[in-house]
C-alpha cells in the first residue's frame, strides 16, 4: 500500500467513526425508547436512506461552506422532528434540542480552536 492508499483508508475510517457519534447514539436511543420499530432494521434501512442526504450536505459544504451544510442538516433535523411529532411529541422536541446543541457546539469548538491553536 502506498502513502495515498494509507491516507485514503485512514480518512475513510475517520469518517466512519464520525458517523457513529454521540449525537447518533442519542438519536438512536430516543427512537429505540419511543417507537416499536426493530432498532437494528432502523439502523440498516436508515443508513441507506441517509446516503442521498449526506451527498447533498457534502455538496452544499463544498459549494457554499460549512454553514450551508449545517443549515441543511438543521432542516433535516427539523423534518425528522416534524415526522416524529406524529409518533411522540417528546421525541420531536428532544430531536430539535439535540440539533441546536450540535450547531452551538460547532460554533464553540471553532471559537476555542481559533483562540488557542490559531
Amino acid at each position: 500500500m502506498n502513502n495515498n492508499s494509507i491516507g485514503f483508508a485512514i480518512t475513510i475510517a475517520a469518517f466512519a467513526f464520525f458517523i457513529v457519534c454521540p449525537r447518533m447514539g442519542a438519536m438512536t436511543n430516543l427512537l429505540e425508547r419511543h417507537t416499536n420499530f426493530p432498532i437494528y432494521w432502523l439502523v440498516i434501512i436508515g443508513t441507506f436512506g441517509s446516503i442521498p442526504l449526506l451527498l447533498v450536505m457534502t455538496w452544499l459544504i463544498k459549494q457554499w461552506g460549512l454553514m450551508a451544510g449545517l443549515g441543511f442538516a438543521i432542516l433535516t433535523d427539523v423534518a425528522a422532528a416534524g415526522i416524529l411529532a406524529s409518533v411522540n411529541i417528546k421525541v420531536a422536541v428532544e430531536t430539535f434540542i439535540i440539533a441546536m446543541f450540535v450547531v452551538g457546539g460547532n460554533k464553540f469548538a471553532m471559537w476555542i480552536t481559533a483562540k488557542f491553536i490559531g
